[in-house]
């Protein structure tokens, strides 16, 4: 009885305010009622308009539960919501409440209602204000192992596929598999999509098992942007297919046409009767996309297609003079042919030098960003990990982006960069 006495008092003296967090603003986008909600008729009020707009919001009974602490006690209730971003926003709008009601009610310490661990993130910042007494998380009613075991896999399964590289595996290549699998079904050629199914995924176990996963499908995604009607390189691209289309089919006429019973002949035949087409189909293609390069102001990527460039010249003379050799209708000579060759290899040093000297500026800024930002943790604004910085690329000589794994953040979205980075996604 005298222990019963002492905490009546206690209670009576110490002025205690129930706090219960919206932090997403649930009831302010529903309900537009917007915090902080005082005392117990406005919150039952508030609480009433939730449960008609959503029946299902979870914060309808994290209202009620702080509403019925704050009757058995005797103490003070009050509601105060954030931001739908539950982010930074959210929490200065929370703190700005939370100051307003400590200045006005003056309580002693809070008990905080909360209605999962979204919510609690906020307990450092009101602890920095205001004594926590205690914290209660609302759960509805059910099986606490089921709930449980749901959100772990829910969430291991979300953070999973996040990941490109674990979404392709997943759920991408099954996809492909159970597709291919359909069509060979219904086209009675179960066998051909069986060896199409292993091929793609050999295909795929080989580019994943050589690490250059991220880069292969980097590219893959670069190209189908270039195919935008609004690029020069949309046009080149389509008149550097045309022209190979022609090449090859010089090649394949000049292949039927010679009938060698030696295959190496036939095959030079092909190769010297369609080299100068592809060529010329593979600087069209180039020559767009540099231009488009030179209007964005990607200087670096217009080097490393020059370098492309004279690599595929040099490539298509080393070729052709191996033709020129297996012909039987030329005679060629050894030694100009290995004149010739060294030549080309000349130019494309060449290239990569003088191309070196005049981009001298970005390449200096391109490896300074790299060496700072190249595997730097990054941050949404809401403080989640979204992982490391893997490439950079820059606009002139500037930062233009970053990728983490095959995200792309552009520098507009960039908040800071220091010991980590902090991005808006």
């Amino acid at each position: 009885m005298k222990i019963n006495k002492i905490y009546k008092n206690l209670r009576i003296m110490a002025k205690t305010l129930v706090l219960c967090i919206d932090r997403d603003n649930d009831l302010g986008r529903k309900t537009h009622t917007h915090g902080p909600v005082i005392g117990i008729e406005n919150n039952i009020k508030a609480a009433e308009n939730l449960a008609l707009s959503d029946p299902t919001d979870s914060d309808v009974n994290a209202i009620f539960s702080a509403v019925k602490v704050a009757m058995d006690m005797h103490y003070e209730v009050a509601t105060i919501t954030g931001d739908k971003d539950a982010g930074i926003i959210a929490d200065r709008m929370l703190c700005d409440q939370v100051d307003f009601l400590i200045s006005e009610i003056k309580p002693d310490d809070v008990v905080l209602v909360t209605d999962g661990a979204e919510d609690e993130q906020i307990i450092p910042i009101i602890e920095s204000r205001i004594k926590i007494s205690s914290v209660k998380r609302v759960i509805v009613k059910q099986s606490k192992e089921l709930e449980g075991a749901y959100f772990t896999l829910t969430n291991f399964l979300d953070e999973l596929l996040k990941e490109p590289a674990n979404s392709r595996l997943m759920v991408g290549l099954p996809g492909i598999i159970l597709l291919l699998f359909a069509i060979g079904i219904l086209t009675d050629q179960l066998l051909s999509a069986l060896a199409l199914m292993l091929g793609i995924t050999g295909i795929y176990l080989i580019i994943k098992g050589f690490g250059v996963e991220e880069r292969f499908f980097a590219m893959i995604s670069e190209f189908l942007k270039s195919l935008s009607p609004e690029r020069i390189s949309f046009l080149t691209y389509l008149t550097s297919v045309m022209i190979l289309f022609i090449g090859l089919w010089n090649g394949w006429h000049a292949y039927i046409t010679v009938a060698s019973e030696e295959l190496f002949v036939n095959i030079s035949a092909f190769i010297k009767a369609s080299a100068d087409l592809v060529l010329l189909a593979a600087a069209f293609a180039l020559g767009g996309r540099m231009i488009d390069e030179y209007i964005e102001k990607n200087y670096l990527s217009i080097r490393r297609n020059l370098i492309i460039l004279a690599l595929v010249i040099l490539i298509k003379e080393i070729v052709v003079s191996g033709a020129n050799f297996i012909s039987p209708e030329e005679d060629a000579e050894v030694i100009n042919m290995a004149i010739s060759v060294i030549l080309y290899i000349l130019l494309f040093v060449v290239v990569i030098e003088f191309t070196k000297q005049i981009f001298a500026n970005e390449i200096l800024a391109d490896t300074k960003l790299r060496k700072k930002l190249l595997k730097q943790r990054v941050f949404n604004t809401t403080g989640k990990h979204l992982g490391n910085v893997s490439d950079i690329w820059i606009r002139g000589t500037k930062l233009a982006g970053l990728k983490i794994g095959r995200r792309k953040i552009t520098e507009d979205k960039i908040v800071s960069i220091g010991d980590i980075i902090v991005v808006k996604v």
